[in-house]
């Protein structure tokens, strides 16, 4: 090894973050793809998926319909064979004959740069201050807890943005010592595509295995290359100047177009056939799994769809839970029970389907979908939320949390989140979530202009159908309309009317203060500006008085706090887990022990 390069599998020294403020300037990515703007062009196609996808759902469209769940034994089988596992017992633990680690990352693949930080993370093993422990090797278990990747998990999405960087830190680390197992299960952006990337990497193929496994080989005996990107001053600038989106929405009506013209020529479409992450193999036949996972302690792994577990599904856990096998679980989710301390209805009905309930059943539930790190104990139960796997980040609950519902850990926590959320007026103002806001305030400029021109009646009547229409879509918007009418109401009668009289009172106040000079030009291009940053006070407004507690922080793209969930599996069912991550995931020094717990 050259001397000063450091070698890729010593351990890292896990130390404990502390509650130190977190910095106050965070590294973006620097070469494509790069992070989903959630108010560009990129992502109003995954909003346009997600539609189509909830109409084919609402017909009984079931990708589901062709899966055939391993039976629990029979899956032990498949992972026991994988990982050269040749004990005898009905678990994991057993077969393996030592404690079982496990791997636990949620919402990945977004920005190029953080996916391949995050992955440096995951493959990495540490060190702890701790004589039991020591040392926390790689997972023999990579599970994936859903929305592999943005904006929707199309098998060209996974490839680019989780496939590439991720293969990419693996090859730094050379041949693996081993094969290990890699296990998911999907969020609604996985379904936004039917599943199809999603089965492309999760689901076993016992056809393709020989030729992927030959590929995996080669594909790790091919030099690692120049450890360093190039072209990352060209990238940022590349980003910030909006050319990603343009040229990004070019390429999907691109691939649009294609797969409708193959398939009114009967053609094939072209698609990636097998995806795959070097030295991890895919088990599993369906969505949803289930593994003995050691004495007592069941691993169940759930899908709902875009909407709720089906009756399959219902059957086959409710048939375990039955049989008594297994007195405790890990039940690996998409949605988690308690969001920002409120009760999450998703996550509650998987709950119930499963016939499970965290205060009367021991049941470790562990899921993503919030974009931050949160831990609370539940009577003999502990539910997690862990979705720092590369998606831009949410932000903690802002506003007070209600009595007893405070988590015993998060990440960011809350000075933190408050932080981030008062900036999202500038940054939406900034275009850093995209200039879709930007030209559609260009458009309600320019209409109402034009409609002045023609005459006051025709000037006024506008503006007031104007202001209606979007007091209407802002109230429409707030999360909790139906729970507090009354204040959602009153947020949007602040906002909408505003941003609808805007253009008149910025048209009074240039005519004032250039006189001639002013023109209907600087009027659109002044509105531009000034209705994104009505909106983003609009969002702040909504996450500081609890009525919306998510959209407001998509605004901010956040590149920071990712982590993923490292596991230790007891002979005895007991688990100890660490939760490994940086504030700035881009920046320089190790990575963290962000919590520690055991169940």
């Amino acid at each position: 090894m050259s001397a000063g390069r450091k070698d890729p599998h010593a351990a890292v020294p896990l130390r404990a973050r502390g509650d130190r403020p977190s910095p106050f300037a965070f590294r973006r990515g620097a070469h494509a793809p790069y992070a989903i703007r959630w108010f560009g062009s990129t992502a109003l196609v995954g909003h346009l998926r997600h539609l189509g996808a909830e109409a084919l759902a609402s017909e009984q469209l079931d990708t589901r319909d062709w899966m055939r769940p391993q039976e629990p034994g029979e899956l032990l089988d498949d992972i026991a064979q994988v990982l050269n596992a040749d004990g005898e017992g009905a678990t994991l633990v057993e077969r393996i004959g030592r404690d079982v680690w496990i791997d636990f990352v949620a919402d990945t693949a977004d920005d190029y740069d953080v996916s391949a930080a995050v992955a440096g993370m995951v493959f990495s093993e540490y060190t702890v201050d701790d004589d039991k422990v020591g040392r926390l090797p790689r997972g023999d278990l990579l599970i994936f807890g859903g929305d592999t990747a943005y904006p929707t998990s199309s098998a060209r999405e996974i490839a680019e943005r989780l496939i590439r960087p991720w293969n990419r830190a693996l090859r730094r680390l050379g041949d693996p010592d081993r094969e290990r197992v890699m296990l998911g299960i999907p969020g609604n952006h996985d379904w936004y595509d039917g599943l199809d990337g999603f089965a492309r990497l999760f689901r076993r193929d016992p056809l393709r295995d020989r030729a992927a496994l030959a590929e995996a080989a080669e594909g790790r005996r091919r030099a690692p290359g120049n450890d360093k990107e190039d072209g990352a001053a060209i990238g940022r600038l590349y980003r910030q100047l909006h050319l990603d989106e343009l040229l990004g929405s070019f390429s999907l009506a691109k691939d649009a177009l294609a797969s409708t013209f193959a398939v009114i020529a009967g053609r094939k479409v072209n698609r990636v056939s097998r995806l795959w992450l070097l030295g991890y193999r895919a088990v599993q036949e369906a969505s949803y799994w289930l593994v003995p996972l050691a004495p007592g302690l069941d691993l169940w792994g759930v899908d709902r769809q875009l909407r709720a577990m089906d009756f399959r599904q219902r059957l086959f856990f409710t048939q375990r839970r039955a049989s008594g096998a297994a007195a405790r679980r890990v039940i690996v989710a998409p949605d988690p029970v308690t969001a920002m301390g409120e009760r999450n209805t998703p996550g509650i009905d998987i709950l119930k389907a499963c016939g499970l309930s965290l205060t009367h059943d021991e049941t470790f539930y562990l899921t993503g979908d919030s974009h931050h790190y949160e831990r609370r104990v539940v009577g003999p139960s502990m539910h997690v939320i862990a979705g720092g796997g590369g998606a831009f980040t949410h932000g903690t609950r802002v506003h007070h949390y209600p009595q007893g519902r405070e988590p015993a850990c998060a990440f960011p926590d809350q000075p933190t989140s408050r932080r981030l959320a008062a900036s999202v007026p500038l940054q939406t103002m900034l275009g850093t979530a995209g200039i879709l806001p930007h030209l559609g305030c260009a458009a309600l400029a320019a209409l109402e202009i034009v409609a002045f021109r023609a005459g006051a009646g025709w000037g006024w009547g506008i503006t007031l159908l104007a202001g209606a229409f979007v007091t209407f879509a802002m109230f429409q918007a707030v999360a909790k309309r139906r729970e507090r009418p009354w204040a959602s109401l009153a947020v949007a009668l602040a906002h909408g009317p505003a941003l609808a009289l805007a253009p008149v009172g910025i048209a009074w106040l240039l005519t004032h203060l250039a006189g001639a000079v002013a023109t209907g030009v600087i009027d659109v291009a002044v509105m531009a500006l000034s209705g994104p940053l009505i909106l983003g006070h609009f969002l702040l407004t909504l996450v500081l008085s609890g009525l919306e507690h998510h959209q407001a922080f998509a605004v901010l793209g956040h590149p920071g706090f990712k982590h993923f969930v490292r596991m230790r599996v007891g002979r005895n069912g007991r688990i100890d887990a660490w939760v490994i991550g940086k504030d700035d995931t881009l920046g320089d020094g190790p990575a963290e022990m962000i919590d520690a717990f055991n169940w």
